[in-house]
């Protein structure tokens, strides 16, 4: 009775691991494959339907409408007066 519940079981092992080494072995194929396909498929599509080259718009600065010097010497004076001309 124990004999065949060893063979029985050392069945099931190899069944098991065989089983498990054909599942790695058609994921490995599987993930070559896609691999080699995308990339063949990529350059088709990127040959005959090209991806279009966005041109970047360059934004000129606005000169200010008015001078920070004078806004400076404005704060000052402003500041100056509110001390009493210290």
């Amino acid at each position: 009775m124990t004999d065949l519940i060893a063979q029985n079981l050392g069945t099931a092992l190899t069944v098991t691991f065989i089983g498990m080494a054909v599942v790695l072995a058609f994921l490995t194929l599987m993930i070559f494959v896609m691999n080699i396909t995308s990339g063949l498929i990529l350059k088709v599509l990127n040959k005959y339907f090209p991806e279009e080259v966005k041109e970047e718009k360059t934004k000129t600065k606005k000169k200010p409408a008015f001078n920070n010097d004078e806004i400076a010497l404005a704060v000052a004076l402003a500041y100056s007066a509110k001390l009493g001309g210290k």
